[in-house]
Formats: structure tokens, sequence, C-alpha cells
């Protein structure tokens, strides 16, 4: 990430305003940063696991389910991993020498919360979803199909909404703000 503090102090309009929030921006994105690389390594580390254990390991005969339960896994971990090191890339170039206004409509862009390129997640979510719901079909057999596929849909599912919730919250507090300030001061830079 480039930090460019002496940058900071030649704009004009709104200057302390814009120096305070270029400031708050660089912090929240040096964090975000951190995590998006933590992240990758973590998938990085269930890749191994997990091609270990369920593909290249030759001390278990693994039957068919249990293969594309692995690939399942794998698949999504890679595709999560590559979205960390995607947004890792976008971070570490963050450029804060720009022009003010080109500055703040990045990170005004940066920090919407409905953003298209997220999506690309709903593919490793489904993946895991197919991976746990092969495994756990195949070892409750007492139940019925579609009560082995309800039975990790009731888990999945909630953890889903609950991590879901967990960040539009974190965004409410955390970014949002920085959104609804850079969006201001634009508007204030334009007029």
């Amino acid at each position: 990430m480039k930090e460019n503090n002496q940058l900071i102090t030649h704009y004009t309009v709104n200057g302390a305003e814009i120096n305070s929030l270029i400031l708050r921006l660089q912090k929240e994105d040096s964090r975000n940063l951190k995590t998006f690389k933590n992240f990758q390594w973590i998938f990085l580390v269930f890749i191994i696991i997990y091609g270990f254990i369920f593909i290249v390991n030759p001390f278990l005969d693994r039957g068919l389910l249990d293969r594309i339960t692995g690939i399942c896994y794998i698949l999504g971990f890679i595709i999560f991993g590559w979205v960390f090191r995607k947004y890792y890339r976008e971070y570490k170039t963050i450029d804060y020498s720009l022009p003010v206004a080109e500055m703040l409509q990045k990170a005004a862009n940066r920090y919407k919360l409905r953003n298209r390129k997220t999506l690309i997640i709903i593919i490793p979510v489904l993946l895991i979803d197919a991976g746990i719901t092969i495994s756990i079909f195949q070892r409750y057999t007492a139940f019925t199909p579609w009560e082995r596929i309800g039975l990790v849909q009731i888990m999945y599912i909630p953890t889903l909404i609950i991590s879901f919730l967990i960040g539009v919250w974190i965004w409410y507090k955390k970014q949002k703000p920085l959104r609804d300030e850079a969006l201001k001061l634009l508007d204030e830079l334009r007029n």
C-alpha cells in the first residue's frame, strides 16, 4: 500500500476533514490488507491439508463419495483463496497520491456494501455446502435422503446468515462511516 502522508497536507478544500479521512482510510485499508493476507495463508493450509486427506492419502481407502467431498472442499478453498488474493493485491496498490476526487471515489467504491465482485463468493459457499452434504449423506443412512440434506442445511444456512450479518455489522460500524464521509467530501469538492 502506497502511504504518502506528506501528500495529505497540500489538499485545500476542507483540508482538515480530508486529512482526517485519509488517515482513517489508511488505517482501515491497512487492517483489511493484513486480514486478506492472513486469509490467503489460512486457505492455502486448508488446500494442502484437504488435498492430502481426501486425494493424495494412500493410507486410507477412500471411496468415490469421499473423494468428491474432498474435491468440493478443495475447489471451495481455492476459490476463497483466489478471492482473498485478488483483494490483497487491490488493497496493496491503493494510491493516496491520486487527485483528491479520484482517491475519494475509489475509496467510496471500495467500501460499498453491495459489490458485484463479491458475488463469486457464492460458488465456494455452495461447493463447501455440497461437500458437507455428501459427507453427511453417506454417514447417516438411518434418515431419508431429504432428511440428510435438510440436516446439513439446518446447520449450514444459519451459520451463513450469522456470518453475513456479522460482516454487515462490521461494514456498518467501520466502513460505512468512511464511505459516507468520502461521498460527502466528494460532493463538496464537485460543488
